[in-house]
């Protein structure tokens, strides 16, 4: 096996071994995770920091000295949602006491074990703690040419460097590598409700890891936290004031899934989803952030030919391009929805679905999917195995994948199989509209 082969086998058993590990520390509930800080016999030993999860944060009185000053003071562990500073210590015969825990706040970086992140997300580093809703001032806010499909809910998205680290851009592909010890936030939110924030971290040269944050504040109460979510996938009834939302949480190993080695694990940020003039601005995204230094070296901008479309009309990002044709908007809708898994694998064993290859520049011919035999098997209801059949999207396995509903056992019938629960309306018609308008494999 080589290298390659070893960092994709990593990388993929790193979730499944999680779930041993993760579910002694991710799973206990808040009384068993009271930090304590404690100033010790004789005014001199030093308090222990704790871990809490949500729930209450109280450190333990310190104990009274004889003689001597008293404790010296440590910062208590992650503080619950309730608990920012512990119970001040007894002071010791001749000293001083001890202080109570202080919540210790992360800085927006991987874990130091990935099985253990920080508990809730105003602590993380990555939001402003006194108001989570809003990024930390470290953060630096982005938009994509063509976002993927997540149920209708509105996204924003940002990313945080290490400090004195720049992304690389690869001359050849286009894609942005990013430094280990960068985190990508993106947040979920129907009716201006945050919903989901998740923390994409890159933990270091094999891997990444994913959490997902699941927030408080349904109805008209406020947001003002969110708390992570176990090793296993979460389903919530989320009530915006206007509206319940059904809204699934992701798995650990879900987010592996997607993120994989052969789409470079980071999905978003590459030359042809980046250039763009983002929501409310003047200059071109790679201008700005070329600005601000996040570059080891000045990208070389994409060709017309490179740069996603918007696939159809979105409440956040407006129309497609006035120029863009059928086929544009439809492979760029294939691109962020089905390319990071349908693609070739390039020698990583991990590859989900190498068979044919949906990547937007990929000419239909290469593509490997006109008239071609499905590997997977019918769809039921249908007789069907053709991935695409010209001009007949009824026939053809692509389009009824996409078109079919989510059942809790039939999961992997539908497309995407993971990540959304709701057909695209919207994307089912534009991929119609497309296979309709092809006559004839080339």
């Amino acid at each position: 096996m080589d290298y390659s082969q070893q960092r994709a086998v990593g990388v993929a058993l790193l979730p499944l071994i999680g779930v041993l590990v993760g579910a002694l520390s991710t799973g206990c509930s808040s009384s068993d995770n009271t930090s304590s800080n404690t100033s010790g016999a004789g005014g001199a030993a030093a308090g222990t920091a704790g871990q809490g999860t949500a729930g209450s944060n109280v450190g333990t009185s310190g104990a009274s000295g004889v003689g001597g000053s008293g404790g010296a003071p440590v910062s208590g562990g992650t503080g619950g949602a309730s608990g920012a500073s512990g119970t001040a210590g007894s002071a010791g015969s001749g000293g001083s006491g001890g202080s109570g825990g202080a919540s210790i706040d992360g800085n927006c970086s991987p874990p130091d074990d990935v099985y253990s992140p920080i508990q809730n997300l105003s602590q993380t580093g990555c939001v402003d703690p006194t108001d989570p809703t809003k990024l930390t001032a470290r953060a630096i806010p982005y938009e994509v040419n063509s976002p993927l499909w997540s149920d209708g809910a509105d996204k924003t998205r940002a990313f945080v460097l290490p400090d004195g680290k720049k992304i690389h851009v690869d001359a050849t592909t286009g894609k942005w590598v990013f430094p280990v010890g960068s985190v990508l936030i993106k947040n979920f939110l129907f009716d201006g409700k945050f919903v989901e924030t998740r923390l994409f971290m890159h933990v270091d040269d094999m891997s990444w890891a994913g959490y997902s944050y699941k927030w408080n504040g349904q109805g008209a109460d406020k947001q003002t936290e969110a708390t992570v979510v176990g090793l296993d996938r979460d389903e919530i009834m989320f009530n915006t004031g206007k509206q319940t939302v059904d809204w699934f949480y992701p798995s650990r190993e879900d987010c592996a899934k997607c993120h994989n080695d052969v789409a470079g694990n980071s999905l978003g940020p590459d030359n042809g989803q980046m250039y763009r003039i983002a929501t409310g601005h003047t200059m071109n995204q790679f201008d700005e952030l070329n600005a601000k230094g996040v570059f080891d070296a000045t990208p070389t901008l994409p060709s017309a030919a490179q740069v996603l479309p918007l696939p159809y009309h979105s409440n956040q990002l407006g129309d497609p391009p006035a120029g863009a044709t059928l086929d544009q908007k439809a492979r760029s809708y294939l691109q962020a929805n089905c390319a990071h898994c349908h693609q070739p694998n390039n020698g990583f064993i991990m590859s989900p679905f190498p068979n044919f290859d949906l990547r937007y520049g990929t000419s239909l011919k290469d593509a490997k999917i006109c008239n071609a035999e499905v590997s997977k098997g019918a769809v039921p209801g249908s007789t069907s195995t053709k991935i695409l059949v010209p001009g007949k999207p009824m026939d053809s396995i692509l389009w009824l994948r996409m078109n079919a509903a989510y059942t809790d056992t039939g999961t992997m019938v539908r497309m995407p199989q993971i990540a959304t629960h709701v057909v695209d309306a919207a994307g089912v018609k534009l991929i119609g509209d497309w296979i309709t308008a092809i006559t004839t494999c080339p």
